[in-house]
């Protein structure tokens, strides 16, 4: 019984370990080169604050992200070129989303739309966040699953529209 009870602990952990390390992380950085026919990215890391990137409207818990955990340096270090996928199912590919609302922008059945947005981050240099996931399987590549784009103008004025309409209650 004894022996049973560590072979089912020591499968738990092994499974746990594994889980953790597939979990997304995130970080901000500036897509450098894009390779459509691979349908590789490869990304420079940088800073950047998630509270000018994402600004939340008065009364927005603290704890309300929409990235996950900060991407650890020795991911960011060893790791710079990423899987894309521009095309399939809505949770499978590669998402752009807005950066208020979060919307996904993407033309799933379109493979050209992934590319040519990409295309067009690389020209303008713009640093975006993004959320990396390690793909399945031992020594399996990371994927871009998500680029969030910068805030826009309409964003930051709905965000003060928001703002303006809300009431103080005492």
């Amino acid at each position: 019984m004894r022996h049973c009870i560590l072979a089912l602990v020591v499968v738990g952990l092994f499974l746990g370990g594994s889980q953790a390390e597939a979990a997304s992380c995130a970080g901000f950085a500036t897509i450098k080169k894009f390779d459509p026919d691979a349908n590789f990215v490869k990304i420079k890391w940088g800073k950047g604050s998630e509270s000018r990137f994402f600004p939340k409207t008065e009364g927005t818990p603290a704890n309300n992200s929409k990235l996950p955990a900060k991407c650890k340096t020795r991911l960011t270090k060893k790791r710079t070129e990423f899987i894309v996928k521009p095309v399939g199912g809505r949770m499978s590919v590669t998402q752009v989303r807005m950066n208020f609302s979060g919307k996904m922008l993407n033309d799933v059945e379109d493979a050209a739309w992934l590319p040519a947005r990409i295309e067009k981050l690389m020209a303008d240099e713009t640093k975006v966040a993004v959320v990396v996931r390690e793909g399945v399987g031992k020594d399996s590549p990371y994927n871009l699953t998500t680029i969030y784009m910068p805030i826009t103008d309409e964003e930051r004025a709905e965000i003060a529209r928001l703002d303006a309409q809300s009431v103080d209650v005492e």
